[in-house]
């Protein structure tokens, strides 16, 4: 989006001041500074980090009686529409109106609040946080305009203002920073990353907008050929994809513009658009929900950037009063459920039918929706299985459903009994038609051990399950197409199960009922404290750990299954854990050497970059600011995808009587110390698959082959299990799992991630990275396509660790130990001391050192002559640097 610059000056009196910046107009009023106010500050309520405000203060109220007011004097230059943003108060249920003059008094929706930040002194995740609200525009006719707040709420009308904002042009928060403003404040060793709104104009040495598409949809649907995507033109395609959720719904629609570019510039071609249209307590559909769906969408659209629709997550929604008296989970019902599965497929219909006023057609028929996603992380086969999480009555239900299918299969309740060697269940209700159904522990390895007799019974429990799953999938998928007319593609789900080995193969079965096999994965370990599951806070203990150690799960290995494109829907390495910048470089390194179609970030909380701390932050310096080279990477194929290194073939009547698959994806550390795998043969996979096998090459599974067809590669070469070290099977990607080091070296790309700072040099084709850093990542691309040797724009793309000024744990470092403060804005990046040395004639080069935004700046960087090549000190505070030939 470009911004018009010609606008006229607003003038304030008495309260703030007038600026300017850029040429666009704007007034910035500080809440303390009202001419007169009838507040009352309470001792708890103003124990706030007043760092974390514009001017060092607020005007704050807590106290019983009538509601106060604040009032503002002010003279503007110029009549016109303003935006008009508020930074202020809005958890915990505050009220807060506006009156302009002598019109009607306005309440302010704080439902939209962005950035929003807990600055509670203690910590404590009450009611003091403060956060920026968009209240619409205003007209304001030239002269003198009194502005008066009203704080309301029912709680002792609790509130307060930080700040005001009127401005002529779109407005895009930034935390306590004016436009165009920078504090320079960061830790020690660090440098602050607090770049002004990006104008995104035509200078930008570093813009990834033209890998899209002019328009996402324009050569029609994107489809699924064989195992991957290709556009409507037939085009192949990999998707960089980031995850938004209710964001969406606290951004306005000029925000929605920015983001979407934001997006595009950094390499993203696909948006999960993963939240409900409704309210978790209210299955109708809310209305302004949709509309921002739709507007999203349509920036998306016009950005090139492709939308996945996930609608619907157990987690969301409380059925009846057995889910809201105790706030459960409605784990299970959609898949049986008559009312559940009524209220899913009215959204549906309202989600996919109902024209966008944007575009002019309903998602359902825009070629830009790419995916649909049925339902996110749940399943029969997950540990929630069992009575103790469905109401009785509607688990009864089951039970009957249950009950009619082995009627069906055996003739009579009693035979099937018999068939299972007597076993039965207190809760077993054979004259009333009802069986009993055992939770998820009963169909596990674990369990069958445990209870060998109560095999029979599990066999055709898991039989059940499975069609019960897959035939709601399937009913699901029909109605999309003949009720919604939909025609792009849909995946079923991507949850885990609790036996990786019996249940899994069977739940990615169920999947394939659809068009695409999704999954999910973290990197989330020794992270500990309440609620520490979602959030961040003081007092919480934790360790920085690495995923190229393998000392713990990791969110990297999984199973293609055959004839269908393999997406991750949700990849992170939350917080706290300090070692994020090897998110990006390893998903797109290892996506691309195993065949993943689409990776998607998790995930996206602001339109620009994130303010405070939360536990799953994407637009960070070190991940978001890590997209300019690892999207160019993975979506332009500059990592080979590997040849399959096992290809299992597994026969649905062995899954449903639990044979089960040897091939697993399981905790890597003490995997990679099982017994030497027979390697180099053909037929039934007997034993456990080394999990080394992984980061080789592609692991592939097939329901439609036979057992005895199934193939595992010798890979005995490619692991040196007493020098910790895997490489894979097209010898570009080298794994050091030892030392904490994965190197890249492609003729378009090369790189490293890790502990460089105590490997010495790193020496790969046509490049030698030096890093002082401790943990950080290098990663040298081609800008053009063309190999490094001949590229005439090469990006060097560096990242190290980030964390929010004032961050301060037990441990001096920060990176371990006892969370002490979390800081505030801005973030702050590790100082970068590294030097790359790239084989190439240093005539005719120039080098420029670019900002946070991809622009050129007049920073210095150090160029020379070494041996092997041109040495290019970087700069510390840049993080790309562009080398012109």
């Amino acid at each position: 989006m470009r911004l018009s610059r010609s606008v006229g000056l607003a003038v304030l009196l008495l309260a703030g001041a007038s600026l300017t910046w850029g040429g666009q107009a704007y007034v910035w009023v500080e809440g303390e500074d009202a001419v007169a106010h009838t507040m009352q500050r309470h001792n708890w309520y103003d124990s706030v980090k007043k760092e974390n405000l514009s001017g060092g203060e607020w005007l704050s109220h807590f106290a019983a009686g009538a509601p106060p007011t604040a009032d503002y004097r002010l003279s503007i230059g110029e009549e016109g529409v303003y935006h008009f943003w508020i930074r202020a108060n809005s958890v915990a249920g505050p009220r807060l109106s506006y009156q302009m003059d002598d019109g009607p008094w306005v309440e302010v929706d704080l439902d939209r609040a962005v950035e929003n930040i807990n600055i509670a002194v203690d910590g404590k995740p009450d009611m003091r946080f403060i956060s920026w609200i968009n209240a619409g525009t205003v007209s304001l006719s030239t002269g003198p305009h009194r502005l008066t707040f009203k704080f309301h709420s029912p709680n002792n009308n609790h509130g307060a203002l930080d700040c005001f904002v009127l401005s002529r042009e779109p407005f895009m928060p930034r935390g306590l920073l004016k436009p165009g403003q920078r504090t320079g404040n960061a830790n020690p060793g660090y440098f602050a990353w607090e770049p002004p709104a990006d104008p995104f104009t035509a200078d930008a040495l570093l813009d990834l907008r033209a890998l899209n598409e002019d328009m996402a949809g324009a050569s029609g649907y994107v489809r699924a050929k064989d195992n991957g995507f290709v556009l409507g033109d037939g085009q192949p395609v990999k998707f960089w994809v980031a995850n938004a959720g209710g964001v969406i719904h606290r951004l306005d629609h000029d925000s929605h513009v920015v983001l979407a570019r934001n997006l595009a510039k950094r390499g993203v071609n696909m948006v999960r658009l993963h939240g409900g249209i409704y309210s978790s307590r209210n299955p109708t559909v809310d209305t302004r929900k949709l509309d921002n769906i739709h507007h999203f969408v349509r920036a998306l659209k016009q950005e090139g950037i492709y939308t996945k629709l996930s609608f619907y997550f157990p987690a969301w929604f409380r059925l009846d009063p057995w889910h809201t008296e105790q706030d459960r989970w409605c784990f299970m019902l959609l898949f049986f459920d008559p009312e559940m599965q009524r209220i899913y497929f009215n959204w549906a219909d309202a989600l996919l039918k109902t024209p966008n006023p944007y575009t002019g057609i309903p998602l359902g028929q825009d070629p830009a929706v790419a995916i649909v996603e049925i339902q996110n992380e749940d399943s029969h086969f997950f540990w929630t299985f069992g009575k103790k999480n469905v109401p009785p009555d509607r688990w009864r239900t089951f039970q009957r459903m249950y009950g009619d299918w082995l009627t069906k299969k055996y003739g009579t309740l009693d035979k099937a009994v018999a068939a299972w060697g007597g076993v039965a269940t207190p809760d077993d209700r054979p004259d009333e038609g009802r069986m009993d159904l055992l939770d998820a522990w009963n169909m596990t390895a674990d369990g069958l051990r445990a209870a060998p007799r109560n095999r029979p019974r599990i066999i055709d429990q898991v039989r059940f399950l499975t069609e019960n799953m897959r035939g709601f999938y399937q009913k699901a998928i029909d109605h999309f197409r003949t009720s919604c007319g939909y025609e792009g593609l849909v995946s079923c789900g991507n949850w885990r199960t609790a036996d990786p080995g019996l249940l899994e193969p069977l739940e990615q079965y169920c999947y394939t009922a659809g068009d695409v096999i999704d999954h999910h994965g973290y990197f989330d370990h020794n992270h500990k404290g309440d609620a520490a599951n979602w959030s961040v806070r003081l007092g919480h203990t934790f360790t920085s750990q690495s995923a190229i150690r393998l000392q713990y799960a990791n969110p990297l290995p999984y199973i293609e299954i055959d004839g269908h494109p393999s997406i991750i829907s949700e990849i992170g390495w939350p917080m706290p854990n300090m070692y994020r910048a090897e998110w990006p470089f390893l998903t797109a390194v290892y996506g691309s050497l195993s065949g993943l179609d689409a990776i998607g970030h998790f995930s996206v909380n602001s339109a620009a970059w994130d303010q405070g701390v939360g536990k799953f932050p994407m637009n960070t310096p070190v991940v978001l600011g890590g997209f300019f080279a690892t999207s160019l990477l993975y979506r332009n194929g500059y990592v080979q995808e590997a040849p399959s290194v096992v290809q299992e073939h597994l026969a649905i009547e062995d899954l449903l009587a639990l044979k089960g698959s040897p091939v697993v994806v399981k905790a890597a550390m003490d995997q990679l110390r099982a017994d030497q795998i027979p390697a180099g043969r053909s037929g039934r996979i007997e034993q456990a698959v080394d999990p080394a096998a992984f980061y080789v090459g592609r692991i592939t599974r097939s329901f439609a082959g036979r057992p005895n067809q199934s193939h595992l590669m010798d890979i005995t070469t490619r692991i040196d299990r007493e020098a910790k070290t895997i490489t894979s099977a097209t010898g570009e990607v080298r794994l050091d799992y030892g030392r904490g080091l994965v190197t890249v070296d492609t003729p378009k790309a090369q790189g490293a991630a890790g502990f460089l700072g105590r490997v010495g040099t790193v020496r790969l084709a046509g490049a030698a990275i030096d890093m002082a850093n401790d943990y950080g990542t290098v990663l040298v691309v081609s800008l053009d396509d063309q190999p490094l040797a001949t590229s005439r724009r090469i990006l060097i793309q560096c990242t190290t660790i980030d964390q929010p000024y004032g961050w301060r744990t037990s441990e001096p470092d920060g990176l371990a130990g006892t969370i002490r403060s979390l800081g505030s804005a801005p973030w702050g990046v590790e100082r970068i001391k590294a030097a790359v040395t790239l084989r190439l004639n240093g005539s005719g080069v120039r080098v420029v050192a670019c900002d946070e935004n991809g622009y050129a700046t007049d920073k210095k960087t150090t160029v020379s002559t070494a041996p092997g090549g041109l040495k290019i000190d970087i700069d510390e505070t840049s993080p790309y640097t562009i080398v012109l030939r």
